[in-house]
């Protein structure tokens, strides 16, 4: 399983813009079972998401080989309404804690 996450600190007020801009359609990476957008409860601004890919380290690399132009022309489009990004990166899931 692979976590794909960024913190960010948007634009005031750009929120829907940002999401509009965020997401992929149709191009979702494979593997993809879903994302979630979590704003902070004291900064509306504050905005986590991170999204969860059944795949690879090497499915990972290869996909992102493929489709890194379109990739990166959809982050720069969402990157319009960011001010600051405190981290983003792929992680890889290396435990899993259940009820």
């Amino acid at each position: 399983m692979i976590v794909m996450l960024t913190a960010r600190r948007l634009k005031p007020g750009a929120w829907e813009q940002f999401r509009r801009a965020w997401d992929p359609g149709d191009a979702r990476p494979p593997g993809f079972q879903r994302a979630y957008h979590a704003r902070n409860i004291r900064d509306e601004d504050e905005v986590v998401s991170f999204g969860l890919f059944d795949m690879s380290k090497d499915d990972y690399r290869t996909w992102r080989s493929e489709a890194d132009a379109q990739e990166n022309q959809r982050v720069d489009r969402l990157s319009a309404f960011v001010e600051n990004e405190y981290v983003s990166g792929v992680y890889e899931v290396v435990d899993v804690v259940d009820e």
